[in-house]
This record gives C-alpha cells, structure tokens and sequence, in this order.
C-alpha cells in the first residue's frame, strides 16, 4: 500500500525499457487512413481543425462540443476564431444523436466534437451521428481520450484526437487519426525541455516517495515549472523520445485489469453511502474506466479530508472560464462531482484505505 494515492504519475529511474516500435494509434482501436503521434492531445484537436480547414477553405467556423469538458478542449476552436455551443448530458453524462444533431442544427454548426466521458459509452448513437454530419457536409471528431484502452473499435468519426498522458506517465504524447485523405506538413520535432522537465519532476517524485530522498515542495516545484513549459508551448512538435518507449513497452493488460478490479472494489464499497454516490453504477465488460467519478453535496470538504489523508482527489474538471452556455445538469456536475484515482499504481489495498477515509468523512 502506497504512502501517497493520486497527483502526477512518477518515472522509476531504474526500470530499463526495450526499444520497442511505437506502433500506430489503432492499437486505441482509433482505425483510419492516416495518422500522427504529437505531443498533446490539445495539439491534437488543433492539428485535426486545420486540416479540416485546409481541405474546407469556405468552412463556418462554428462548433459544437461537450459541455462538461476541459478548458484545453474548449481553447483550440477559440484559438481558431470558432463560434463555439454545447450539446446537453443528462446527469448521468449520457447524451444522444438526436439531442447532438439538434444543437448542430440550432446553431448552423459545422463541426462536432463530442467524447465518451471516463470510458463509459455515454454518447449513444455515435455511429448514426457521424454519417449523418458526413452527409451534411459537416465533421466529426471523437476525442478518445477517456475511453483508450477499452479493446474495442471507436466511433465512425472522420478524426479521431488522444492523449496518452491521462493513463500513465509519459512527459507527453497525443495523435490525431483521419478517415479519409493523409496528413501534411506532420511535424518532427519534440518538444525536449518539456520531455526533460517532466523527466527531472518524475524522477524526484519517485526518489521521494521509494527511496526518502528529497522533499516533496521540491518536486511540486519541478511539476509546475513542467507545466508552464506545456502551457507556453506553440506550434505543433511530435511525441518525445522517453514517451514513444515508455507507451510501447506499457503492459496494458495489467493497466486494464488493475483499473477495473480496483473500480469494482469501490463500486461495491460505495453501494450503501448516502452522501457520496458512484456516477456509474455498473462495469461492463468492454470498459476501461479512466477514475471512479462520484458525487457528493460538498465537495470541498471531502477533498480536503481525503487531502489529510495523503489521498489526491481532482477535480475533472474544474469549470472553465472560456466555457459558454451550458445546461444546468453539466453547471451541477462542475459543482459536485470529484475523481477517485484508480489507476495501475494501486491496488486493493489502497481501494480499502480510500473507502475506510470517505467512509470516516460521511460519519
């Protein structure tokens, strides 16, 4: 059982990876016509907008997204002059085509962008929805970034766009994926003062943690100043050295079967709460979950208390201040729902110490 749960993955500095081929992103089921490996999934969807621009060039530039997503989703269609309008979830985070294709129709819209929010299949219909924009001359991107590793084919969209970073710890790495036609101008280059920041911050987190050595504000610090480089980064670079070895020796069964077994022990543990409900409340056998989201009346407070803890909680995501009008089941879950991390680094263990401190804070 770990000291510490949740917060930035660390690198092990003495684990010897294997030079292994990077492979292309239909190992995501992720399946088209060409591909690029960028460095966020953020330059992604800027990469997908361009081309469609290019091959476009009389486009609206209007769009429609999810209204319950993060800012760096919402930011590269600002970026790119887009009108941008959101289609309404329920408050289980479903939608449908229907409800999608009328906001795109309400608004004129020429490009939808829509995600399957933390593995689960929430948009229904995705297939049907993707045709018919194609058949009004309009496009569809599927962000596949919560759903990477479910072992099944994605939508019919004509992009698809991820990021790998939300599944273990890479200093970067995302792909664009077209259905049709190829990519231009790809870009070749890394980013290698983000790659080697987010090394330096890594290793540190790892000697902490394992071997006591340093202290903890130090490698905050070193995460930040990462940060701020990935912040500040323009133009399009390809995925670093350290993360196209760290994604191609990933054991994924392992990553899959820890994150289901450890979202089944909470799901089980959380049946009877009262004040913290599961978000999903089933695991098919398709689904790689990316957290265990719940949903609680005061959020701050069981943070904090799972902070006393040494149990790092986010908040995915925290509303963004370039976020438009959205309906009022996404404005609630902005408000109330909180992320427990569930990934490969823990185990039963430590899904037993997170369900004894919630079940603390609801006595």
């Amino acid at each position: 059982m770990l000291s510490e749960i949740g917060s930035n993955f660390w690198i092990n500095p003495n684990e010897e990876l294997k030079d292994l081929p990077l492979g292309t992103p239909e190992q995501f089921g992720c399946k088209g016509n060409d591909f690029v490996w960028l460095s966020t999934g953020r330059s992604a969807i800027s990469f997908a907008i361009k081309t469609i621009e290019e091959r476009n060039p009389q486009l609206k530039k209007s769009a429609v997204l999810p209204p319950f997503t993060c800012h760096t989703v919402i930011e590269p269609f600002l970026n790119a002059d887009y009108e941008v309008y959101h289609y309404p979830i329920n408050e289980k985070l479903e939608t449908s085509a229907d409800l999608i294709l009328q906001c795109v129709k309400d608004h004129d819209a020429a490009v939808v962008l829509f995600h399957r929010y933390f593995g689960f299949n929430t948009v229904k219909g995705s297939d049907s929805l993707c045709r018919e924009l194609r058949e009004q001359n309009k496009f569809s991107i599927e962000d596949c970034t919560q759903c990477l590793y479910d072992g099944k084919n994605k939508s019919d969209a004509d992009f698809f766009v991820g990021s790998i970073r939300k599944w273990q710890g890479t200093p970067d790495g995302g792909f664009a994926v077209c259905r049709e036609g190829e990519f231009q101008d790809k870009p070749k280059q890394p980013d290698t003062p983000l790659e080697q920041a987010k090394i330096k911050a890594s290793y540190a987190k790892y000697k902490y943690l394992f071997d006591h050595e340093g202290e903890k504000p130090a490698f905050l610090q070193l995460y930040r100043e990462a940060e701020d480089i990935l912040i500040a980064q323009d133009g399009f670079r390809s995925i670093s050295p350290t993360s196209q070895k760290m994604q191609s020796n990933l054991d994924v069964c392992f990553l899959q079967n820890r994150r289901r077994e450890n979202f089944q022990i909470l799901l089980l543990g959380l049946a009877d709460f009262q004040d913290v409900r599961p978000m999903f409340d089933r695991l098919n056998a398709d689904i790689v979950p990316l957290y265990f989201p719940i949903l609680t009346k005061d959020r701050a407070a069981l943070q904090a208390h799972l902070v006393q803890h040494a149990i790092y909680a986010p908040v995915v995501w925290p509303k963004a201040e370039c976020l438009g009008e959205v309906c009022k089941e996404a404005e609630y879950l902005y408000q109330h729902l909180l992320c427990i991390p569930i990934d490969q680094r823990y185990d039963k263990d430590d899904m037993n110490r997170v369900l004894e401190t919630i079940n603390q804070f609801c006595k």
